[in-house]
């Protein structure tokens, strides 16, 4: 009797440890869904955002952003129930490590597609920089290589590389082969220099690595020492002694329309009379 009931513990906590996998691999068959690319103008293309805007440079001088990369962000749905349960347990991981980065600044984390990484990576770094960076300094936090062609802006622009405060590598907490930051096409390890700005002389300066594990199930920080070490935290002191802040955008002119304003009686027939 014993037996029997040890047995059918087992097998009911198989049951329950197997049963989503089972799931998964026999219902849930076939290709990840074919996802249309993510509107990084609209909230559904992030995993996490500033709860409120963050002040630009031009007002309240130099702070960091972080650009989060996160593990558990990219989505391979095989379903729409698949897509929404991937969506919200990406949000779940992503704002517990947030929750860590907010001691260096506001975090921007976007969601997208595991087979479109390298365009969709690209454009919502893009949109960051035109439509939310506003002149601050930021740096780009991730838990694998980048493709070099995600990160182009930082090469071909020297006011955006200027404010740029580096890589930040997220590595687990039981790794010791800390991953470079960014490979070419060819899977190879890229020189920063060209991307990083002119402070940071050595590579290693430019792509620390922070220690990332879970707590209660949660990603969050592990390392008692400050994320990025002295570099990041003298960003701002060093922005401010070396590096001219973007100005306050004058926006659209409005048009001006001309009055031609005239004394009574002062009329175009009057003006031709004299005139002749």
């Amino acid at each position: 009797m014993k037996r029997a009931l040890l047995a059918c513990g087992i097998l009911i906590v198989l049951a329950v440890g197997l049963g989503p996998w089972a799931y998964r691999t026999l219902f849930v068959s076939g290709d990840p869904m074919m996802l249309p690319p993510f509107d990084y103008r609209t909230n559904d293309g992030w995993a996490v955002l500033p709860a409120e805007i963050p002040a630009p440079v031009w007002k309240d001088g130099w702070a960091v952003d972080v650009i989060l990369i996160a593990p558990g962000a990219s989505l391979s749905p095989r379903s729409e129930s698949e897509l929404v349960s991937q969506t919200m347990r990406s949000r779940e991981q992503v704002e517990g490590l947030a929750e860590s980065f907010s001691s260096v600044g506001p975090v921007y984390a976007p969601l997208y597609r595991k087979t479109s990484e390298q365009s969709d990576l690209t454009a919502a770094l893009q949109h960051y920089l035109d439509k939310q960076n506003r002149g601050r300094a930021f740096v780009i936090a991730t838990d694998h290589p980048l493709a070099t062609e995600t990160v182009e802006s930082l090469k071909a622009d020297e006011d955006i590389r200027a404010r740029f405060g580096g890589f930040l590598r997220l590595t687990r907490h039981d790794s010791d082969d800390p991953f470079p930051a960014l490979l070419n096409g060819d899977g190879v390890a890229m020189n920063l220099q060209a991307y990083c700005p002119e402070q940071y002389s050595e590579a290693a300066e430019c792509q620390p690595v922070v220690r990332i594990g879970r707590q209660d199930g949660v990603l969050i920080v592990a390392q008692d020492t400050p994320i990025g070490g002295n570099n990041l935290a003298d960003l701002p002191t060093w922005l401010e002694a070396n590096v001219a802040k973007t100005a306050e955008p004058l926006g659209a002119l409005e048009e001006i329309e001309i009055i031609d304003i005239r004394r009574p009686g002062d009329t175009d027939a009057k003006r031709a009379s004299e005139e002749d």
